[in-house]
C-alpha cells in the first residue's frame, strides 16, 4: 500500500481504463488546487493505492465548520439544526430540539467526532465505494490504524441498494454503522408504476417541448462555470440551505474533465437551469444541479430539470438516485427513498473517543433514523429498511444492477421476438404485431434499443399493409374473374338476372362480397350462393333494391333454403347468411332457393 498527495499524485498508477480516466480528471484538479477551492472546506487529501485500486482519502482534524462532505459534526448537527427550519414542526418543539442537538453537539466536539479519516471519499459524488473484500478492508485498516492512531477510520455514506455486501464485510470487520441519511432511487426497469406516475412525467416531459428551452452540452459553452456556480448557489445555498457549497473552480475542472457532464437548459443565450451527471455501475447520479429562482414556478424548472435528469437514466436504461428532499414531488414520479449509512472504525482509539462515536451512534440509529422514518410514512408508502440497523444488510427492492440487467434481458427478449416476428407472413403475422406493439409501447424515455425495435416493428406493421392492400386487391381481381364466370352462366326470369351456385371452399367474407358484387351487374339481381369453410357449410343470397320493392327479399330466399344445412338465417332484405352443419345438403338448399326464385320473378 502507498499513499499519494497533490505533489505526486500524477504518479499513482492510474488504470487506463475508460473508468480510470474519469477518476483521474476528477480526483488531480482535486488534490491540486485543493478542497478549499472547490469546497470552501479544509482537509488534508491523499490516495491510497490498495492492489488495483486507487482510493481517496479525507483526513480531517477539528474544522467543524466544514460543511458535511468533510465533517461528521457538520452532517450529524449542524445540518440537523438546519433542516429543523424546514420541519412542520411547533416553534416550542423546533427550539427543544435544537437546543438538544447543540449539547449532543459540545459532547461530539470534546471527544474529537471529526478527527476521523473518510475513506473512498469522492466529494458531491455517489456510490464511488470500491468492493472491497474482507481481506482488503482487514490491510486498509490496520495500515490507517498504524498510520493514523489519534483518526476514526471511516467508511461514508453507504447504501444497501448498492453496497450491501460492503456494508456487511465491514460490519464483520468491527466497524459500527450509524444512521447517516436517506436518499431515493428510481429503477428502470422491473417496477410496476401506476397511471398517476406514468402521466406526471408524461405532462413534465412536455413542460420542455412547449417551453421555448433547448439542451445544450455544458462543453459547448466556454466560460459558463460562474454562471453554473450562480445557479447551484441560489437553489442550494438560498432556497436550502443545508447543502455545501460549489464554487466555480470546482465546475471549470468537471467541464474540462471527463467525470460529470453536464446539460444546459439555454433561452435566448440564457442559462435558466442545469444538472451535472455522473454514471457508476448502473446508477446516474447528479452532484450538482440548479436553476434560476426568479422564473415563475408555472415555468416548471424544477420540473424541467428533474424529468430530464429521469430520462437522462431511463434511455441509458440504468437506475437514477435523485437525493433526497421533495419527496412528495418524486414520490409521484416513481423513486423510493433508501437509507444511507456511515460504518466506522474506532477499535485502537481511546475510550473518551470511543464514548463520542458511541453518543453518535445513538443519535443516528435511535433518533435520526425514527425521524426520517416517521417523516417518510407521511409522504411514501413504500418506504423500506428504515426500521433499525439491520444484523445483515440487503437491498431493499432489487437492486439497480439487477433492475437493468432484466431490462436487458427482456430487451434481448424482445428483440428476438421482433426478429422472429419478421420470418411472418399474413394472418400469422398480423395476430403477432399487436402484443409486441403492446410490450414496446409504454416507454415514456424509451432506451435506443426501443427506439430501434419500434421502428422495426413499425416496418413489419407496413409491410403487413402493404401485403393486406395486396391481398385484397388480388382476391378483388379474383372475384372479378368468379363474378364474371356467373354471370356468363346466370338464368334470367323475366327481368331479372338469377346467380345460383356452389363455389366449393371459400372464405365466408369472400362469399357474402361476391354475391354483393354480383348484385351490381344489373337492376335487378337475385343471388343464392353456398360455399364451404372446414366442415361447415356457407350460405349467401343477395337481391338488389329493384327486387326488395317487388317483394323479393335475401331474408325470404334464406329462409326457403337454410333449413336443408340446418343453419339458421340472419340479415336483411338486401343480404342474408347462414351457417349450417350438414354440407351435404348445399345442393338442396340451392335447388330451394332457385324454387323460390322462379316462383316469385316467372
Amino acid at each position: 500500500m502507498k499513499l499519494y498527495d497533490a505533489s505526486s499524485i500524477e504518479a499513482a498508477p492510474w488504470s487506463d481504463t475508460a473508468e480510470g480516466g474519469k477518476a483521474r480528471s476528477f480526483l488531480v484538479p482535486l488534490f491540486q488546487q485543493g478542497t478549499q477551492a472547490f469546497f470552501g472546506d479544509r482537509s488534508t487529501l491523499r490516495l491510497l493505492s490498495v492492489d488495483d485500486l486507487l482510493i481517496p482519502l479525507s483526513i480531517n482534524e477539528a474544522e467543524y465548520d466544514n460543511s458535511y462532505f468533510f465533517s461528521m459534526y457538520a452532517r450529524y448537527i449542524a445540518s440537523q439544526r438546519a433542516a429543523i427550519a424546514t420541519l412542520d414542526w411547533s416553534p416550542a418543539m423546533a427550539s427543544g430540539a435544537s437546543s438538544v442537538l447543540s449539547g449532543l453537539g459540545a459532547l461530539l466536539k470534546a471527544t474529537q467526532i471529526d478527527r476521523c479519516i473518510q475513506v473512498d471519499n469522492w466529494p458531491s459524488l455517489r456510490n464511488m465505494a470500491a468492493p472491497l473484500s474482507a481481506g482488503q478492508i482487514r490491510r486498509i485498516t490496520d495500515f490507517l490504524a498504524a498510520r493514523y492512531p489519534e483518526h476514526a477510520i471511516l467508511f461514508p455514506a453507504l447504501s444497501p441498494a448498492t453496497h450491501a455486501p460492503l456494508l456487511n464485510r465491514l460490519k464483520e470487520e468491527g466497524y459500527a454503522v450509524a444512521y447517516m441519511s436517506y436518499t431515493r432511487m428510481l429503477l428502470p426497469h422491473g417496477v410496476e408504476l401506476s397511471r398517476r406516475v406514468r402521466e406526471n412525467r408524461r405532462r413534465d416531459a412536455r413542460l420542455l417541448e412547449a417551453s421555448g428551452y433547448e439542451v445544450v452540452d455544458g462543453r459547448d459553452m466556454p466560460g459558463c462555470a460562474p454562471r453554473l456556480a450562480e445557479l447551484y448557489q441560489m437553489l442550494n445555498r438560498e432556497k436550502y440551505k443545508t447543502n455545501p457549497p460549489i464554487s466555480p473552480a470546482f465546475f471549470e475542472a468537471c467541464l474540462r474533465g471527463e467525470m460529470v457532464r453536464f446539460r444546459l437548459v439555454v433561452k435566448d443565450g440564457r442559462i435558466d437551469t442545469f444538472y451535472g451527471f455522473m454514471v457508476k455501475d448502473d446508477v446516474l447520479y447528479s452532484p450538482a444541479a440548479g436553476y434560476e429562482l426568479s422564473i415563475p414556478q408555472e415555468v416548471g424548472l424544477y420540473r424541467i430539470l428533474n424529468n430530464l435528469l429521469m430520462r437522462e437514466a431511463l434511455e441509458r436504461g440504468i437506475a437514477i438516485e435523485t437525493g433526497g428532499g421533495a419527496d412528495s414531488f418524486k414520490v409521484l414520479r416513481g423513486d423510493r427513498p433508501v437509507p444511507r449509512y456511515n460504518a466506522v472504525y474506532v477499535r485502537h482509539l481511546p475510550v473518551r473517543r470511543r464514548l463520542g462515536w458511541g453518543l453518535l451512534q445513538r443519535l443516528a440509529n435511535d433518533v435520526l433514523l425514527k425521524v426520517t422514518r416517521a417523516i417518510l410514512q407521511g409522504i411514501d408508502e413504500a418506504v423500506v429498511g428504515f426500521d433499525s440497523i439491520p444484523e445483515t444488510f440487503t437491498p431493499p427492492f432489487m437492486t439497480p444492477r439487477e433492475s437493468a440487467e432484466r431490462l436487458r434481458r427482456d430487451l434481448d427478449a424482445l428483440e428476438r421476438e421482433v426478429e422472429a416476428a419478421s420470418a411472418l407472413e399474413g394472418r400469422t403475422l398480423a395476430d403477432r404485431l399487436p402484443a409486441l406493439t403492446k410490450a414496446l409501447e409504454d416507454w415514456p424515455f424509451p432506451p435506443p434499443r426501443v427506439v430501434g425495435l419500434r421502428q422495426r416493428l413499425d416496418g413489419l406493421a407496413r409491410r403487413q399493409e402493404e401485403e393486406k392492400r395486396s391481398r385484397r386487391a388480388s382476391l378483388r381481381a379474383q372475384r372479378a374473374v368468379v363474378a364474371r364466370q356467373l354471370l356468363e352462366g346466370a338464368s334470367t326470369l323475366g327481368d331479372a338476372t338469377v346467380v345460383v351456385h356452389h363455389l366449393g371452399e371459400i372464405a365466408p367474407q369472400q362469399l357474402r362480397a361476391l354475391a354483393e358484387q354480383l348484385c351490381k351487374a344489373a337492376a335487378y339481381t337475385a343471388v343464392a350462393l353456398t360455399g364451404m369453410q372446414g366442415g361447415t357449410v356457407m350460405i349467401v343470397a343477395a337481391t338488389t333494391p329493384g327486387l326488395v320493392q317487388r317483394g323479393v327479399e335475401a331474408s325470404q330466399v334464406l329462409a326457403q333454403a337454410a333449413p336443408a344445412v340446418e343453419g339458421k338465417a340472419e340479415g336483411g332484405p338486401e343480404v342474408a347468411w347462414a351457417e349450417g352443419s350438414r354440407p351435404e345438403g348445399a345442393a338442396a338448399a340451392l335447388e330451394a332457393a332457385r324454387r323460390y326464385l322462379e316462383a316469385r320473378l316467372d
